[in-house]
């Protein structure tokens, strides 16, 4: 079944990285593959902003920072290094032949063959973590519940479409079943009279790994850190140990790389929060080449992270990826287990639930459930085996004749039957669409084949500019800046990217801005992409050939020309000339 069910998402289910942050940390792992270090090719005008700010506060005389060859200063470092080594034997191995072997070939392959390799590791990883949970639940409970766990992840679909984002969230759940392991057995230690430090030590390594995956983790280890404090004897010496095993871990990236470049030791990653407290998305902070620009609305922001919490818990259950058991968990809470370390483990869980809520409320959750930021899925296995063993009390106490299997693991049956009712009710037909059909890609938005189109007609030392950076910096394999929020903001770079020697090629617009509503979104100047109105409706209506101008757009505006990447108007790419061959 696990080799059916890896083979299911990998090869019959699979349509390329499905996640924008996703293919943004495929395409550093490249770049990391090439002895780039952490160079990238999605330019975030915020990002942008924030390394000119720390060039000026050395050298008021500074010139801006040149687009191309930017180091990156938002995401956490630990995906990215993973996911090059495989690239890394990729291009060693294609060396022979003149180039690297990391760029998109479409007249080669359907699917980019990275995209198999990222994913193929993400699924290593997920199986991996279900074998590492098996064994901190046989040690917790029994083999039983830690088997019907085992199964339940297997069958969770929403795992598995984080193993096909790109984003580190299997990575996290390896490296946090790791921690909890270790955790549980300071935990033991404590109950049982011994010394914990052992085990303090190595959960503060695995949870200072964890940051590295995602820094929003360390939402989690704050959690760690408060039930340590108040419940690991010695208190706190133990908690003191673990924080500064976890600060020797983490701190060297902030320090090291994210301060000399962007001034901040959070890098661009400091203004993720700046969506919420600004009432609008991440996007129009990020493009953003001022932010002091931005209209925050600090009001109420207790109450904001109070209804985010809040919030989370009412859709639980969906962020768990359907797992009836797992929910249960807070129900355990007021069961008395007889075993201490048992009794004494739910209540760090729930601390570290309580902690990473915070942080994902403050953060957000713009995606709901498979947004890059879900913390709740590394609660699965955990929440589920204690919602199981709560099941089990429940089950025996009902006068059912248990010297019939079926009726003895009766809630077990139940429960994966429920749980995995969405992957086993829809997996035959997905299995019959999936062979049948000759195109593959996640489009809308995501089309592979047209950000290569685009790359053939861009030299290597240009600049596309475009509303999703991070699929043509990966399948186009040329640096690309993220559609700033203005028009003001867009030719003050272009005459920079000019006179620095890296020219700007034109304008790509894909679903992202041309799938948005035009109410709420173009008209006018207000939308997030109210500015761009006039490219963004149907360009053969705009374009007037007798004079050479787009309807709405300046005169000084240089891409004229729209390339036509599709039949409609869903992906156009404004330039100079027609580059599309």
């Amino acid at each position: 079944m696990v080799a059916f069910v890896a083979l299911f998402y990998l090869v019959v289910d699979f349509k390329g990285l499905s996640h924008a942050k996703g293919m943004e940390q495929a395409q550093l792992s490249r770049e990391i593959a090439r002895g780039h270090q952490n160079v990238t090719k999605v330019v975030k005008p915020l990002q942008q902003w924030q390394i000119n700010q720390n060039r000026k506060a050395a050298d008021e005389n500074a010139e801006p920072a040149p687009l191309i060859g930017q180091r990156d200063t938002y995401h956490a470092p630990l995906n990215p290094l993973i996911n090059s080594i495989p690239m890394r034997f990729l291009k060693e191995s294609d060396a022979e032949g003149g180039g690297d072997g990391l760029v998109f070939n479409p007249e080669k392959e359907k699917i980019f063959r990275l995209d198999y390799v990222i994913a193929g590791l993400s699924m290593v990883l997920l199986l991996a973590s279900i074998g590492i949970s098996y064994v901190l639940i046989s040690h917790i409970f029994d083999r039983k519940i830690a088997g019907v766990t085992a199964l339940l992840m297997l069958l969770c679909s929403l795992l598995w479409r984080f193993a096909q984002s790109g984003l580190p969230q299997p990575l996290m759940l390896f490296l946090f079943s790791f921690a909890m392991y270790f955790f549980y057995r300071a935990v033991e230690s404590v109950q049982v009279g011994r010394s914990p430090f052992l085990w303090a030590v190595l959960t503060a390594l695995f949870f200072g790994l964890l940051a590295l995956a995602h820094w929003i983790a360390v939402w989690i280890f704050f959690g760690a850190l408060t039930y340590a404090a108040f419940f690991l004897r010695p208190r706190g010496v133990v908690a003191l140990v673990m924080l500064v095993v976890f600060l020797l871990i983490v701190a060297w990236w902030p320090l090291l790389v994210n301060l000399p470049t962007a001034g901040n030791p959070m890098g661009s990653g400091f203004y993720q929060f700046y969506a919420g407290l600004a009432g609008g998305s991440e996007s129009m902070v990020m493009r953003n080449f001022n932010p002091e620009q931005l209209m925050l609305n600090p009001d109420g922001f207790l109450r904001k992270i109070a209804y985010g919490t809040v919030g989370q818990l009412a859709s639980i259950f969906t962020f768990m990826g359907g797992i009836v058991a797992a929910p249960l968990f807070f129900i355990s809470l007021l069961h008395p287990f007889k075993r201490a370390e048992i009794a004494q483990f739910r209540w760090a869980i729930l601390i570290m639930w309580v902690w990473a809520a915070i942080g994902m409320a403050i953060f957000g959750l713009p995606e709901g459930d498979k947004d890059a930021n879900q913390l709740h899925i590394l609660f699965i296995p955990l929440m589920t085996a204690y919602g199981l063993a709560l099941l089990s009390v429940l089950w025996s106490r009902l006068s059912l004749p248990i010297e019939f299997a079926m009726v003895r693991n009766g809630h077990f049956i139940i429960t994966v039957l429920v749980s995995a009712a969405p992957f086993l009710l829809t997996v035959p037909w997905d299995i019959t669409y999936g062979l049948q059909r000759d195109f593959k890609a996640n489009w809308p938005p995501y089309f592979p084949l047209k950000y290569a189109e685009v790359a053939r007609g861009v030299a290597e030392n240009e600049i596309v500019v475009t509303d999703a950076p991070w699929a043509m910096a990966w399948y186009g394999d040329r640096t690309s800046l993220w559609l700033p929020r203005t028009r003001a903001q867009f030719y003050r770079a272009y005459d920079e990217t000019k006179g620095q020697g890296y020219p700007m090629a034109g304008i790509l617009l894909t679903p992202i801005s041309t799938h948005q509503e035009y109410a709420n979104q173009i008209a006018g100047r207000a939308g997030e992409y109210g500015e761009w109105g006039p490219l963004i409706e149907n360009f053969s209506a705009m374009y007037n050939y007798r004079t050479n101008t787009l309807i709405g757009m300046e005169e000084s505006f240089s891409f004229k020309v729209p390339n036509r990447l599709m039949p409609g108007a869903d992906m156009v790419f404004y330039s100079d000339r027609n580059r599309i061959q």
